[in-house]
């Protein structure tokens, strides 16, 4: 009895840590450095597939400890993503009834607009807080985030499935 309910409890920070680990993997040394951009948000994509798949285990609380997690393991300034996180994490959980009954592919429309707004809002963030000019190709993070979204959520509900 016990057994199953481990796998459950198991299955949502194992996915995070894969997550964690695909947005480290490093590009191919002769990859041109633009490529970065092109980079999805593997960890916002884990985060808000829990969200629309168990709103009632993970929260806003959750993503801002997720994000939080996501800024010591990326380098990040700590804190830096836990906005986006947040207001990612409550826009989902206000209609997350209504975005499960979408089909995948306007999902990741919705997913890409709104991590459009949020890159956005990152990008105003670092204007204010660093004297450094940042690229604007980091707008395009968002689209790769919706193009592998189909596969994120696909590979991941059958993990839910099968283990949680």
């Amino acid at each position: 009895m016990a057994e199953p309910m481990l796998r459950g409890i198991l299955i949502i920070p194992l996915t995070l840590i894969v997550g964690l680990m695909l947005g480290l993997l490093p590009l191919p040394s002769i990859a041109p450095p633009e490529l970065n951009y092109l980079r999805p948000d593997w960890l916002g994509l884990v985060v808000v597939y829990w969200l629309l798949a168990a709103p009632e285990k993970v929260g806003v609380g959750f993503a801002f400890l997720v994000s939080l997690l996501g800024d010591l393991v990326f380098g990040t300034p700590l804190g830096f993503h836990g906005l986006v996180m947040v207001l990612m994490a409550a826009l989902i959980l206000s209609s997350y009834q209504q975005l499960r009954m979408l089909e995948i592919w306007q999902q990741a429309l919705l997913i890409a607009f709104a991590l459009e707004i949020l890159t956005c809002l990152q990008l105003i963030v670092l204007g204010v807080t660093d004297d450094r000019s940042h690229n604007f190709l980091i707008l395009l993070r968002p689209l790769t985030s919706a193009l592998v979204w189909p596969w994120v959520f696909l590979i991941l509900r059958f993990c839910r499935r099968r283990y949680a």
